[in-house]
């Protein structure tokens, strides 16, 4: 009996060393978020991962020290109000210039903060870059002319644009804490593009409604990556950081010189953040330099056909409606707010724990505010997603009219 226990605990033994070595990354990482729910912990630098910056020529947004042109009073009410959601980082860009820059304890401006699901909206970048370059056709080509695997598949017929305005008509993962399965694989594996790819479709067609869902872009970093012939970091490297004056950045990786994942993660400085909502308020130009095609840009920041809050990987605030996501538990209420945008054409970057790159065009204003990203319940409830932009348009206007 006594042997037949020790062989018992040997065979368990091997199989446990087999089946972490086929994927360690993925163990590790369940050990990581087995550690978060009992011992809640911000891990802001995630690994691997793979450097896009800095830039050879580092850009400095201008600071506006001299002439103020937003009320100090407004200034110190949201400073007030980002500090009960312990927010990291806080900056306002008005008319090109740094207007504000706020960092808690322990935070600086050097500090990488990570980003969630804004790299959505960087991917819609790159996926404009490689438009113009003429890596890609057209967004309206089927994902299966870049990504050979659904060659011959229903899915390979999804479009680039249907990706891109949330509508693919894939399957939720939906998270669970079971290594075994691809709701967990598709994040956490070291091997991340099998189980992307491995997608089922849901029972609705393509176009048809919006269903947020981080495959798809996780399939558009597929797609840059099979277009262009280069990696992701790499790409995101030449087409944006490098031009836009970038400092130190980090794309996640799956595992050592593995895949990006292009659905979240990218960790950046709060300044950074601000470089790219100035690049998107003057229509794909920043440091009198052309990155973005203009066309794109405005295209990104266009009503999808399925979504008036959404155009292309990026949040939008056109309507008076309340955006339906504002009720979402996963949420933490991060989409709630208490009254109308003052500016009827404010359009976001938005990740998970509220992390924001606002952008007002009609008062030249920007507004980036980065904190908590991981655990269940990153942001604090109580959330207003129009208090900064409506508390800095009024601060604009109380300067203006004296």
């Amino acid at each position: 009996m006594k042997k037949l226990s020790l062989l018992l605990i040997f065979s368990c033994i091997i199989l446990v060393n087999i089946a972490y070595w086929q994927d360690p990354w993925l163990w590790r990482r369940f050990f990581n978020t087995l550690g978060q729910i009992v011992a809640p912990t911000e891990h802001t630098i995630l690994k691997p991962n793979e450097a896009i910056g800095p830039a050879d020529a580092v850009f400095n947004l201008p600071i506006n020290d001299d002439q103020r042109t937003i009320k100090q009073e407004a200034i110190s009410h949201a400073i007030d109000f980002v500090k009960q959601f312990d927010t990291y980082a806080f900056v306002v860009v008005h008319r090109g210039a740094i207007q504000a820059e706020w960092y808690a304890d322990g935070w600086n401006k050097d500090s990488l903060t990570q980003s969630q699901s804004m790299h959505k909206s960087i991917v819609a970048l790159l996926i404009g870059a490689a438009l113009e370059s003429g890596k890609i056709d057209s967004i309206n080509d089927p994902i299966a002319k870049y990504i050979d695997e659904w060659e011959g598949d229903e899915r390979g017929a999804i479009t680039i644009h249907q990706l891109m305005i949330m509508s693919s008509g894939l399957e939720q993962y939906r998270f669970k804490l079971n290594p075994f399965t691809d709701d967990f694989k598709w994040l956490y594996s070291g091997n991340s593009i099998d189980p992307t790819l491995r997608n089922p479709r849901a029972g609705w067609q393509p176009g048809e409604k919006f269903d947020y869902n981080n495959i798809n872009a996780e399939l558009l970093g597929l797609v840059i990556e099979r277009s262009t012939g280069q990696r992701y970091a790499d790409y995101l490297r030449e087409q944006l950081w490098q031009k836009m004056g970038g400092e130190e950045a980090l794309v996640w990786i799956d595992s050592e010189n593995g895949d990006a994942f292009t659905s979240c993660c990218l960790m950046a400085k709060a300044v950074d953040w601000a470089k790219l909502g100035v690049m998107m308020l003057n229509e794909g130009e920043i440091n009198g330099r052309r990155i973005i095609a203009k066309k794109w840009i405005r295209k990104m920041i266009t009503q999808s056909s399925v979504s008036p809050w959404y155009g292309l990987q990026t949040w939008l605030a056109y309507p008076t409606e309340i955006n339906p996501r504002s009720h979402n538990p996963f949420n933490s209420g991060a989409y709630a707010q208490t009254e109308e945008f003052l500016a009827n054409d404010v359009y976001y970057f938005s990740g998970r724990g509220a992390q924001r790159v606002y952008v007002v065009p009609s008062h030249e204003l920007v507004i980036v505010r980065l904190g908590p990203a991981l655990g269940r319940n990153p942001l604090k409830p109580g959330w207003d997603n129009s208090f900064l932009v409506n508390t800095m348009i009024r601060g604009i206007q109380l300067v203006e009219n004296h």
